[in-house]
């Protein structure tokens, strides 16, 4: 018989392994029990093609009429042992970025993806400007109210969430054959600070794209500007010619400055067009023929001081009313401007080349990395982890790229896309779309990244307003930079 001690010790023992079973999920089924390269690699399973067929009523949900148009419904193959990986799981929870009335895309692959585990996508339609902020209240409190997270801003947001562990890592899908699905120098767009993917699923680029008007061109005297010097004596120019022909309400130019990723694109754009990185020692560094061009498209360009209030989709709005010589924005308003019903003042007067390049250099159309993207929260169950992963790798997949592409009009992040035939054929400006695409680059940013282009912002501001000098307002901006780098 065993001593009484020894009982004791023998049940809380018990009790003690019971008990941390139940916190961590040890023991439980998760994405560790999906075979991720079975029946097929995981690069052979995800780029699996369909036919391009017309969508029956049986796939409008959400809120989304798609029946009668055409996409792609079949050609992923899920992998072995998903089944018993996500168990009970039938429905997950994830935040969108407004309503998915404007994700055409992402409500058909929501509802094949459905189809296809049984498992319902719930969303949580959010304005942009508030995800970021109540992604962070969800993951302090802890809460397993929200599954997956999505990412509006990867290379800002990722390195916050990998930092305070705030992230499910998901190597295990970033094999290297798959790796060499997706442009090579956008990955580490998704990587945290600790070199690990958090980001698994980076299903629509947001590839700037330099928008005109050629009436206004022509009657103002100007070419399409090729370096971002002349877009800043080109929109001034028209800026005169609207002002003094079409009378207040019309510009040289908008952006969507009060955007504060919109702002770090800007910033982005110039910056990598002189071959320059923005970060530098893990220390985001202005550079100063940066600040020039930037401020100068205010100061000394067309750039409409109202551009300081526009959030992403106004700028685009304003251009598509007729109000506007030149906007930045991404591709995906190559299908709306073409729109009557949303481009009321600029039908059969629109055009769209590369963003300027660098005098002396070149480097048109490159920028940063604007992926959406998903994290997964970690606190949800093992199985909800394996449910949410399964989404992750179909999200990115060939069939669910071609619909973003061809449904929606967004970038698609899986570059074979773009030979699909009938995406050559239908796909408006499909060459330039791609040379954007290729020309994006990722850059690993720290963690105090979000606060740093809060403070350009701010400076950015205070210049366009009159209030500080350009260089002096460089030179406040970088040392607070510096205080939190």
């Amino acid at each position: 018989m065993f001593p009484r001690n020894l009982k004791l010790l023998v049940v809380m023992g018990i009790c003690t392994i019971s008990f941390t079973m139940m916190v961590t999920g040890a023991g439980a089924v998760g994405p560790n029990d999906i075979k991720w390269n079975k029946p097929l690699s995981i690069a052979e399973r995800i780029t699996g093609k369909g036919p391009v067929e017309v969508i029956p009523a049986e796939y409008d949900d959400y809120g989304v009429k798609l029946s009668g148009k055409k996409g792609m419904l079949k050609g992923y193959i899920l992998p072995e042992g998903w089944k018993e990986a996500v168990g009970d799981v039938k429905k997950l929870v994830l935040t969108n970025s407004g309503a998915l009335a404007g994700d055409p895309a992402t409500a058909l692959n929501a509802k094949i993806f459905e189809k296809m585990t049984g498992i319902h996508l719930e969303f949580i339609e959010m304005s942009g400007a508030l995800m970021w902020p109540k992604q962070l209240s969800v993951l302090v409190a802890r809460s397993t109210d929200v599954d997956l997270f999505y990412q509006r801003n990867p290379m800002l947001e990722i390195p916050h969430l990998s930092a305070a562990n705030w992230a499910v890592p998901v190597d295990e899908l970033w094999t290297p054959d798959v790796e060499k699905l997706y442009p090579e120098k956008v990955l580490d767009s998704f990587k945290g600070i600790d070199g690990r993917f958090y980001g698994g699923a980076p299903f629509c680029f947001w590839a700037m794209h330099l928008f005109y008007r050629p009436s206004w061109l022509t009657k103002a005297g100007v070419t399409v500007p090729l370096t971002w010097q002349d877009l800043v004596i080109a929109s001034s120019k028209v800026d005169t010619w609207a002002e003094n022909n079409l009378g207040p309400g019309n510009d040289g130019m908008v952006y969507a400055a009060g955007d504060p990723d919109l702002v770090h694109v800007l910033l982005a754009m110039v910056q990598y067009s002189q071959d320059k990185p923005l970060i530098k020692d893990g220390r985001f560094v202005i550079d100063p023929d940066t600040w020039k061009i930037v401020t100068d498209l205010w100061l000394k360009g067309g750039m409409s001081d109202s551009s300081l209030e526009y959030l992403w989709s106004m700028a685009p709005e304003v251009f598509a009313k007729g109000k506007a010589g030149f906007t930045i924005t991404g591709g995906v308003y190559i299908n709306e401007f073409k729109n009557p019903e949303f481009a009321t003042g600029i039908q059969n007067d629109w055009g769209v080349t590369l963003t300027p390049g660098w005098e002396g250099i070149g480097n048109r159309g490159i920028g940063p990395v604007q992926a959406d993207d998903w994290t997964i929260n970690p606190y949800i169950s093992p199985a909800k982890k394996a449910a949410a992963m399964l989404w992750m790798d179909y999200q990115r997949s060939y069939q669910a790229q071609f619909n973003e592409l061809y449904v929606e009009g967004n970038e698609s992040a899986m570059m074979c896309v773009y030979e699909h035939p009938a995406v050559k054929n239908e796909v408006a400006y499909v060459d330039l779309r791609r040379e954007t695409l290729e020309a994006q680059i990722g850059e690993s940013y720290p963690p105090a990244m979000w606060e740093a282009i809060e403070m350009v912002k701010e400076y950015l501001g205070r210049v366009v307003l009159g209030e500080m000098d350009p260089d002096k307002a460089l030179e406040q901006v970088q040392a607070e930079i510096n205080m939190i780098m």
